[in-house]
C-alpha cells in the first residue's frame, strides 16, 4: 500500500515529514540506492549505504542495525529502487520477513521519486479487498488470497518471498510458486466438482507452470487480482467477477481445512 496510507499499531506509519525526507534522500543518493531508518518517534534517519555495488542494492552497517533494533527504536527500513522497479524484489521480500518490522520502498531517479510504498504483515490496509491497485508483491493475486484469508477466516498465511516475472523464469521447478507452496500453506488439492466457498483456483496463463491464483466467492463469483506487463499498475484493480470467465485457465482447486 502506499505509505501515507500504512497504519500501524492504529496509527500512521510515518509522518509527511518522514515521507519527504525519504524521497528527498532518494533524489540525492541517485543513482546509488537510499538506506536508512523510520525511528519509532517518527524521525527518518538516513544510513550510510555499505554495499559494494551501491547502484545495484542497499545495505547499513549491521552494527547500526543492531543497536536500532535491541533499543526497540526502529519502526520501518527504507531504501529506493533506482529506476525502478516499482515493487519489491525477491531478496526485499526475504530480508523483510527476516527483519520483522515493515519495509519503506521508494523509486526515484535524479529529479523525481514515485510515491513510496509499504508493506508488512503488522502493517494494517483497510481497503476494501475489490479496486487495489497492483503491485507485485504487495497486492498481487497471492497478497489478494492472504489478504481474504486473514479477513473472513482469521488465518495468516504464510508469504513467499517472488521475484517479478518468476513464473518465466522456471527451469527446475524451482519457481513454480504455487505447486511448491501451496501445502505449507495448509492447503491439499480437491476435486472441482467439491468447490465451496474459501477454495483457491491456480491458473495458468501464457506460461508453463500456474501463475494466477484466486478465491471461489460462491454463486459462481471469484475474487482475484489480474496483473498486467507492468510490476506496478495503479489501473489493474482487484475484482469481483464470474469464475466462468477463468474457468478454461484453471488448473487446479485447492481447499484449506
Amino acid at each position: 500500500m502506499l505509505l501515507r496510507d500504512a497504519l500501524l499499531d492504529g496509527q500512521p506509519l510515518a509522518n509527511m515529514g518522514a515521507i519527504e525526507a525519504m524521497r528527498d534522500h532518494a533524489r540525492a543518493a541517485y543513482p546509488e540506492e537510499a538506506v536508512g531508518f523510520l525511528m519509532q518517534d517518527g524521525s527518518y534517519a538516513p544510513q550510510a549505504n555499505i554495499y559494494s555495488e551501491p547502484a545495484r542494492g542497499g545495505r547499513v552497517n549491521p552494527d547500526d542495525l543492531g543497536a536500532v533494533i535491541r533499543a526497540g527504536t526502529l519502526r520501518a527500513f527504507f531504501h529506493s529502487h533506482p529506476d525502478g522497479p516499482d515493487c519489491p524484489s525477491e531478496q526485499d521480500m526475504r530480508s523483510q520477513v527476516e527483519l520483522d518490522v515493515p519495509w519503506i520502498i521508494c523509486s526515484a531517479n535524479a529529479s523525481a521519486t514515485l510515491p513510496p510504498f509499504a508493506w508488512g504483515d503488522t502493517l494494517v490496509d483497510p481497503s476494501d479487498l475489490v479496486g487495489r491497485p497492483f503491485r507485485h508483491g504487495v497486492t498481487d493475486c497471492y497478497a489478494t488470497i492472504r489478504a481474504w484469508y486473514q479477513r473472513e477466516r482469521g488465518v495468516l498465511l504464510p508469504d513467499f518471498a517472488r521475484q517479478w516475472e518468476w513464473w518465466l523464469e522456471d527451469t527446475d521447478g524451482d519457481k513454480d510458486l504455487y505447486r511448491r507452496y501451496f501445502a505449507e500453506a495448509g492447503f491439499r488439492q480437491i476435486d472441482q466438482s467439491e468447490v465451496e466457498r474459501g477454495d483457491v483456483w491456480l491458473a495458468q496463463i501464457r506460461s508453463n507452470v500456474p501463475n494466477h491464483a484466486g478465491v471461489y466467492l460462491g454463486d459462481g463469483l471469484a475474487l482475484h487480482h489480474p496483473s498486467s506487463m507492468l510490476a506496478s499498475d495503479p489501473a489493474r484493480l482487484s475484482k469481483r467477477e464470474p469464475i466462468a470467465k477463468w474457468q478454461r485457465h484453471i488448473t487446479h482447486w485447492l481447499r484449506r481445512d
